[in-house]
């Protein structure tokens, strides 16, 4: 390991050193003020506004077709296969009850150990 030379400096120094520092960030704050600020008017705001709803509109609309699209082919599976082959239909509930169960109790315990731990 390298050791490191360690300066100690007198009040004096650091004072200047401090109003060194000071002196350096005044000059920065004002070369900050020095910057034009542009505020864009009204209208605008509004416009994007407007923008931003009509995406989420569009989103929504997009999400909520993907998602009645794919309820109606999951439950035409299900009553497709409770009227062809209703033991495989039982089977497959049970099944999805057990793993449902299993998987919550599952999850709860790891919650309570987190918390209790």
């Amino acid at each position: 390991m390298r050791k490191q030379k360690i300066t100690t400096l007198d009040n004096e120094q650091l004072n200047n050193l401090d109003l060194d520092a000071l002196h350096e960030i005044q000059e920065g704050f004002n070369k900050i003020d020095q910057f034009p600020v542009y505020t864009p008017d009204l209208q605008w705001f509004n416009q994007m506004v407007l923008n931003e709803q009509l995406n989420k509109r569009k989103k929504f609309i997009k999400d909520l077709s993907i998602f009645i699209v794919i309820a109606v082919v999951i439950l035409s599976g299900i009553i497709i296969s409770l009227y062809q082959m209703p033991t495989i239909f039982i089977m497959l509930q049970i099944i999805t009850t057990a793993f449902i169960v299993i998987y919550t109790g599952s999850i709860l315990g790891k919650k309570v150990s987190n918390n209790e731990g």
